[in-house]
């Protein structure tokens, strides 16, 4: 059996698992609950902090059948937490459900891809509560194809749902934002990357030191998914045991006493130095751009350190 990557394999099932999110996930569960769900919703924000996730989760909560098979006939209703185990659930986990439509608006941008939707979107759907459409990358759809859109999100038919997943929604026209309830997703906290780690280290049974755990974690620059890619390297890497030393050789991450080096060469005016130092760092391997992200992130954390002190909850290393 093929390997499945980390970020795949504790892929969020429940909004409770969802990390970092928890204005978007509790706002969804209390609209199912009181039973005030949109026909439109625009999930934008960060590289991998669990847009697309989110979406899956509420198609899921949506059409989700654990009260028809408690035999609640009367209560046909979505639930506020998906089950994970009927039918529906287990085909929009593993993407083969027929009434929920993934669509790569990357590569189906145009106004004929869209106007088949909108075609198909008429027809109810085959058997669950709603047929919903999660469009992903969904700034790259073209304006004519947005126009074609536009009258469907207007008056849409009431058992349609549709989702669009976005890192840059200034993209899309104003006409479809305003006509859709957008929640902005924020980058997810360092220490709630670094809980989520040490957990599924734990769960994989690897060793890991704290230090190298944050060094992940910062890496990852607030997002869960990017951190999980570099921990499956980094897993790869080692023999056994995550160590600091470890990581930050597969990061490229410069020691921190270089970078203390480099501002207190700055200090005493030593430009000869700072760059003596940038080159060796650079002749070694390690990218200028993450380099000057440590830099700024130390400064950062220098200043927060100085006016509230190295405990302050501000600052974002351990």
């Amino acid at each position: 059996m093929s390997y499945t990557v980390l970020a795949r394999k504790y892929r969020p099932q429940k909004f409770s698992e969802v990390i970092g999110q928890e204005h978007v996930t509790r706002t969804l569960q209390n609209a199912i609950e009181q039973g005030r769900t949109a026909h439109g919703y625009i999930f934008s924000g960060h590289r991998g902090i669990g847009k697309t996730t989110v979406a899956r989760i509420l198609a899921a909560a949506l059409n989700c059948r654990s009260r028809l098979n408690s035999g609640n006939s009367g209560k046909d209703k979505p639930v506020a937490e998906p089950c994970g185990i009927c039918e529906s659930c287990t085909e929009i986990r593993a993407g083969n459900a027929v009434d929920v439509i993934e669509i790569d608006a990357a590569t189906n941008r145009g106004i004929d891809e869209i106007r088949e939707l909108r075609e198909a979107a008429r027809y109810r759907p085959a058997r669950d509560r709603f047929k919903i459409y999660i469009l992903d990358e969904a700034h790259q759809i073209t304006d004519a194809a947005f126009n074609a859109l536009l009258k469907t999100l207007e008056e849409p038919p009431d058992h349609i749902v549709f989702m669009l997943a976005t890192t840059q929604p200034e993209d899309i026209p104003q006409t479809i934002r305003s006509r859709c309830q957008h929640f902005s997703f924020r980058a997810v906290k360092f220490d709630d990357i670094v809980g989520q780690l040490r957990d599924l280290v734990g769960r994989e049974n690897i060793e890991a030191d704290d230090d190298a755990l944050a060094l992940l974690a910062e890496a990852g620059d607030g997002s869960m998914r990017d951190a999980l890619s570099i921990l499956d390297q980094a897993i790869a890497s080692c023999n056994g045991r995550l160590t600091a030393d470890s990581v930050r050789n597969l990061v490229g991450a410069a020691p921190a006493h270089i970078l203390e080096q480099v501002m207190q060469a700055v200090s005493r005016g030593a430009s000869e130095e700072v760059l003596r130092q940038v080159d060796h760092l650079i002749g070694e391997g390690h990218s200028p751009t993450h380099f000057a992200r440590q830099m700024v992130r130390f400064l950062r954390n220098a200043t927060v350190a100085k006016i509230a002190g190295k405990d302050s909850p501000a600052a974002d290393f351990e």
